[in-house]
């Protein structure tokens, strides 16, 4: 028999005893798939072993009724509304429609490939189903129970997940290592996202701007913009994590990790592990009340859920040294709070925003990975770790100047890189990727002015000191004047333009000249002896940059 769950963060005494204790609920073998209705009451249990779907009373946490839906039932989606559950049957090809009225099947999605992954679009209006037997995504009207149409995604697609603004869908493809992105306009593959092995589960943030992605092959979790398709952090676990989900708030994400009877809980903010809950028996799928303040985990070696309350989160955990950093403690308990330390410190300020949440300001602090404590007058409980952080500091760049018109790729050497999400070019932010803790690489961003531009990054410690960054005008000569002279040569010509100030070399016709920078729009050069006739102006820069004058200089 598995040991009891264990939650590494605790809460305060005066939280309801029935919150406190991990608990089972029978549900039939092997659940996979879950789901909580929008109206918080009912969670639906999908027993992939049976064939039967259980409603659990989100209230007393007790299983009711059960609906008969055929053999082997695995993932489950629920309508905006409420109104209807989808329950894919991958052996049987089908996907079956379930009123939550009256717990009775009422349509079935038919022709699917071993279908798995669903995802119900945010209007309600359309049913993505991963066909893993056939590479594609199914479309489904959900009001007509049929296919509108099929997406190729390039092989065995496994989990797919909506951005709230259901613009987009993502997909999951282990087999590729990669997730692709499908427009919900078009019903197209628009954007492949990479740097996986084995992408697995998949879950986005609350408010759309993170895609979790559990890489089962790296045993980690990747955190992906949803506007660059990019890999912007990655939290590494125990073992192979297999399905995501995030918390309402948006603070904490829950990874099941099967192989480890586990779920590990992971700071939205800081991609870091903070608790883990154990005891588990393979665990499938997490999901939340809406409330957030309780998960619901199903065990599918064990044929049960566990039903256990939420890991207290500090979002964020890190910031400076010298205090003054304002984070949101959610627990449970915290009506009547008299005290909340970091360490040994006391924190300088703090409000009580309800039972569950905190509003705290960070005392200053060195000790890395302080034990922050709440004190009410239902006791003392730590509800996690804060940790303080050094200043970034930037060392030295890869290049120091470039054209206005961005592009340069410049790479940063320094220290205490870990955190930093971008550079500033002045007041224009540019993300950075982060080699290691020491280098990290940017791309410069446009300049309307050409000249100096101070460049500094921040983390979770505070702001970086400054470097220089100079913009260079692109070369170009526009005029010269006078254009024409006597082949003798010796006379003075303005040679006009932008992006003049690093030049180091001026010929008429070929030939060198003798020539002085005025500034930046001005070279002055006097021409050398020239057979008659046009003859080319040209200047250089000592990296190789030419620019040649519209018109050429006649001699006479």
């Amino acid at each position: 028999m598995a040991s009891p769950p264990v939650l590494h963060t605790g809460v305060l005494a005066s939280v309801p005893s029935r919150l406190l204790h991990p608990h089972t609920i029978p549900v039939g073998p092997g659940p996979v798939g879950i789901v909580v209705t929008p109206d918080g009451a009912t969670a639906y249990v999908a027993a992939s072993g049976g064939a039967e779907i259980t409603a659990v009373s989100t209230a007393t946490d007790t299983a009711g009724s059960t609906v008969p839906v055929g053999a082997g039932p695995w993932d489950l989606a629920v309508s905006p509304d409420g109104a209807r559950l989808y329950a894919s049957r991958p052996a049987a090809g089908v996907v079956g429609v379930v009123s939550t009225a009256s717990h009775t099947v009422t349509g079935t999605v038919t022709g699917l490939a071993t279908p798995k992954g669903l995802a119900v679009s945010p209007d309600g209006t359309t049913l993505y189903v991963a066909n893993t037997g056939g590479g594609t995504v199914a479309v489904v009207d959900t009001a007509t129970h049929t296919a509108i149409t099929a997406v190729d995604v390039g092989g065995a697609p496994d989990t797919i997940a909506f951005r709230p603004d259901g613009a987009v869908a993502y997909v999951s493809v282990p087999g590729s290592g990669t997730v692709r992105v499908v427009s919900t306009a078009s019903r197209a593959v628009t954007a492949t996202i990479t740097g996986f092995t084995t992408p697995t589960g998949l879950a986005v943030s609350p408010d759309g701007t993170t895609l979790y992605v559990a890489d089962s092959g790296r045993s980690a979790l990747a955190l992906v913009s949803t506007a660059t398709h990019t890999v912007t952090a990655t939290a590494a676990l125990a073992t192979s994590p297999v399905s995501v989900s995030c918390s309402p708030d948006g603070t904490l994400v829950y990874v099941t990790t099967p192989g480890r009877d586990s779920v590990t809980v992971v700071n939205s903010f800081s991609a870091t592990v903070t608790t883990t809950i154990t005891g588990l028996v393979s665990p499938q799928r997490v999901t939340t009340t809406v409330d957030g303040l309780r998960l619901f985990v199903t065990n599918g070696g064990a044929g049960t859920v566990l039903a256990v309350r939420r890991p207290a989160s500090i979002t964020p955990n890190a910031g400076s040294r010298g205090g003054g950093t304002t984070v949101t403690i959610t627990g449970q308990g915290f009506t009547g709070t008299t005290a909340v330390r970091f360490g040994s410190r006391l924190a300088p300020e703090f409000t009580v925003v309800d039972d569950s949440h905190l509003v705290v300001v960070t005392p200053s602090g060195t000790v890395s990975g302080a034990l922050v404590q709440v004190t009410s007058a239902g006791g003392r409980a730590g509800v996690g770790h804060f940790y303080y952080r050094r200043l970034p500091l930037l060392e030295s760049l890869s290049v120091t100047e470039g054209p206005m018109s961005g592009g340069t790729v410049i790479t940063l050497t320094g220290r205490r890189f870990t955190g930093v999400k971008g550079v500033w070019f002045g007041k224009t932010f540019r993300s950075v990727t982060v080699l290691s803790d020491s280098r990290m690489t940017v791309v410069a961003p446009p300049s309307a002015v050409a000249g100096h531009i101070p460049l500094h990054v921040t983390n979770q410690g505070g702001v970086s000191n400054t470097l220089s960054f100079t913009y260079v005008a692109t070369m170009a000569i526009t005029s010269l004047g006078p254009i024409s002279g006597p082949r003798t040569g010796s006379r003075p010509v303005n040679i006009n333009g932008t992006g003049l100030g690093a030049v180091t070399s001026v010929t008429f016709g070929g030939v060198a000249a003798v020539f002085k920078v005025m500034s930046d729009i001005k070279v002055q050069a006097i021409t050398p002896p020239g057979p008659p006739g046009p003859a080319a102006v040209v200047v250089g820069t000592a990296d190789g940059r030419t620019a040649t004058s519209p018109t050429p200089y006649t001699y006479t």
